[in-house]
């Protein structure tokens, strides 16, 4: 037996076994030599018993108090043991529960969503995902290596972060057509938050990127989505707002634009949104012919393919086999035309340049050699040795230069995946589910840091093309990381006759949709007040992208709690009578407000209640309650009464714990049975 009734017979029997012992002492003290005999017992004249009879009875009563206190120190003994028992078992109890929980066979299916569509897998299947992965392969391998090269970094490391991401997400994400790997906006942090702060900067030197901060953000940045998917934290993504999006993201496509114009170009500037265009306009003078027509054709060439995939390559009822085929050839080449122009720009910088001969003297701009081969598993370094120093960084100064990285780029990436998440999921009618996203994402970038991965998310632009591929299930992934795999181990040779000027094409096309001025339009329509904080985020993230992107989160929340402050409220008043609407949730921010209107209906016309319709006061906070105190106390004072109708049960609770029906304030359950009500003024007090 346990609990109170337990404890209920345990002391009973304490408190009997106490009695029992008295009655056995005083009973074995019962003897002819016994002071307690009553003719032993002589009295005194003082009425006092002989002294040794009393010295007796002192020996015996401490002998019973000793008795009482082991007794009570035993039980109290037992108790906490009992109690400890219990707290371990309950503990027990809970920790049960939740690792069968955490164990159990639906947690798993949450967990792994590739337990659920894997029984169902088929040959169809197989072919459509086959070809999918394979044509996200063929695209992610010239974006990759121009995406690493935006991020500052060396091209090889745009095929690292390709790869790793693509396997883990067929095991964990919840979204068939998303693909994970490097992206334009993540490429575009990566090279603002993890430049080298500490290596020599060489003049022209594109890669400014240090590579040991790169692969540790992409580590922390893991962590940190994972632990926000465990204590699910991705509604934060809630508080950035379209219009910040909108600022940011067109932002970012004139930035990366930028950028890459110079290598058009064929021109060297240093990092920095606005040196950069100082430095292209003091020296476009150099530009290089070559690189210039290369990088312009390219553009072209890109947009035709994109422009004739979208218009003619859609099959028709009615068509000939022979057309039949030209659509599908047309569809190849348009999907994969970043492949086609990185093939054919290579083969051109091939047969015309000579690598032996000095840089300077080449007629095309070429991208650095770069390591070839698959990169082993290895933990990320924790510390950085600058080089030809003996200047080591350590874990706390790396952490320190990343600053507001750790925030910003595990939010955008996890507000990049699952944005496209859910546009294809509507799009495909089925359902996803942003905890596990952001599981799958933070464990993709953690696992990714081991192969020399910098940060990763969903692609848009290659999830569009997966999806156009009819990808069945994330099975395409496979696919698409094989490819990359075996360019990494066959073709990295041929990487280095690439030009810059055609990967510049490359994420120019790329980026070039990201600036929304669809959406910019549509947001001055519908909110002017709304493009505050796009205008801010929009020219602030040409100075600093931390400092935009806070800004316009920063303008967004305070515009959401100027709405707070000034709480809508409908007045109407007739002859002796005040109907006062409040039409939202009342808290700190509008609760001055809401009193100050209260009190403003206090005049010199003889007024004898307010009515307050709280129907639609749907939060009530300790701010909230005090105001209807105080406009209650200032009613009093000028004899009106003031009436709350349709308050909710935990509201009406709090305000008769603040006493305020002790001051003449009624309650009603609606407006009608409060005005039908006749108005008594209160009792005034003696």
């Amino acid at each position: 037996m346990s609990g109170p009734d337990s404890l209920h017979k345990r002391d009973s029997n304490a408190l009997a076994n106490h009695t029992y012992r008295a009655e056995d002492a005083i009973s074995s003290s019962s003897s002819d030599k016994s002071p307690y005999k009553p003719e032993n017992i002589e009295l005194l004249d003082s009425g006092r018993m002989d002294p040794s009879t009393e010295d007796s009875m002192a020996n015996g009563n401490a002998n019973i108090d000793v008795n009482k206190n082991k007794q009570t120190k035993t039980g109290r003994v037992q108790e906490f043991k009992q109690g400890a028992e219990f707290a371990v078992d309950k503990t027990k109890s809970c920790c049960g529960n939740y690792w069968s929980d955490v164990c159990s066979v639906d947690n798993l299916k949450r967990r792994l969503p590739i337990i659920n569509w894997l029984p169902k897998y088929r040959p169809s299947t197989f072919k459509c995902d086959v070809i999918a992965g394979l044509t996200v392969g063929l695209t992610v391998i010239p974006q990759g290596m121009a995406y690493a090269d935006l991020a500052g970094l060396e091209l090889q490391y745009g095929l690292y972060s390709a790869f790793m991401g693509s396997f883990l997400y067929v095991l964990l994400g919840t979204s068939k057509d998303i693909t994970m790997g490097p992206t334009a906006i993540m490429s575009i942090l990566v090279a603002e938050y993890a430049h080298d702060r500490w290596g020599p900067m060489l003049p022209g030197d594109e890669h400014t990127t240090n590579v040991t901060l790169a692969i540790l953000l992409t580590l922390l940045s893991g962590v940190i989505q994972l632990l926000m998917a465990v204590f699910k934290l991705g509604f934060l993504v809630r508080y950035i707002s379209h219009p910040v999006i909108v600022g940011f993201t067109s932002a970012a496509s004139v930035v990366i634009s930028m950028t890459q114009i110079k290598k058009i170009f064929g021109i060297s500037t240093p990092r920095g949104f606005f040196e950069t265009i100082y430095h292209f306009f003091r020296d476009i003078a150099l530009t290089k012919h070559w690189d210039l027509i290369l990088g312009l054709s390219s553009m072209v060439i890109l947009y035709l393919l994109k422009y004739s995939k979208n218009r003619w390559s859609e099959s028709r009822q009615g068509d000939k086999t022979a057309i039949k085929v030209l659509r599908k050839i047309l569809w190849v080449f348009g999907t994969g035309r970043n492949a086609v122009i990185v093939i054919v720009s290579a083969a051109i910088a091939y047969g015309i340049t000579d690598l032996e001969g000095p840089v300077n003297a080449r007629p095309l701009t070429l991208t650095q050699n770069i390591t070839g081969g698959v990169p082993g598993f290895a933990v990320p370094a924790f510390s950085y040795d600058v080089p030809n120093t003996n200047q080591t960084i350590y874990f706390p100064e790396l952490i320190s230069s990343l600053g507001s990285a750790l925030a910003i780029i595990p939010l955008m990436g996890f507000l990049e995946a699952i944005a496209i998440a859910k546009a294809f999921g509507r799009k495909n009618n089925y359902k996803v589910d942003p905890t596990q996203e952001l599981f799958a994402i933070g464990t993709s970038n953690l696992i990714s840091s081991f192969v020399g991965s910098y940060p990763i998310t969903g692609s848009f632009g290659r999830s569009a093309v997966n999806a156009q591929s009819n990808v069945m299930t994330p099975m395409g992934g496979i696919f698409t990381g094989a490819v990359v795999l075996l360019s990494l181990e066959f073709l990295s040779s041929a990487f280095q006759y690439i030009p810059e000027a055609a990967l510049g094409a490359v994420i120019i096309m790329a980026v070039i949709n990201l600036f929304d001025w669809n959406g910019m339009k549509h947001i001055w329509h519908v909110s002017k007040m709304d493009m505050i904080p796009l205008i801010v985020t929009f020219f602030l993230c040409f100075w600093d992208i931390a400092y935009g992107i806070i800004a316009g989160i920063g303008i967004s929340i305070l515009i959401l709690l100027a709405n707070h402050a000034r709480p809508q409220a409908k007045i109407t008043r007739s002859d002796s009578s005040v109907l006062f609407v409040i039409k939202r949730g009342l808290d700190f921010p509008g609760a001055e407000y809401i009193e100050e209107k209260l009190v403003d209906q206090i005049d010199e016309d003889k007024l004898l209640d307010v009515i307050v319709d709280c129907s639609n006061l749907t939060e009530l906070d300790y701010s909230g309650a005090e105001a209807f105190l105080h406009g209650a106390d200032a009613f009093r004072k000028h004899d009106i009464i003031l009436k709350l109708c349709g308050l909710r049960r935990g509201h009406k609770a709090m305000l008769k714990r603040l006493n305020i029906h002790k001051i003449g304030v009624k309650f009603y359950n609606s407006v009608e049975e409060a005005k039908n009500e006749s108005t008594v003024l209160p009792e005034q007090a003696v």
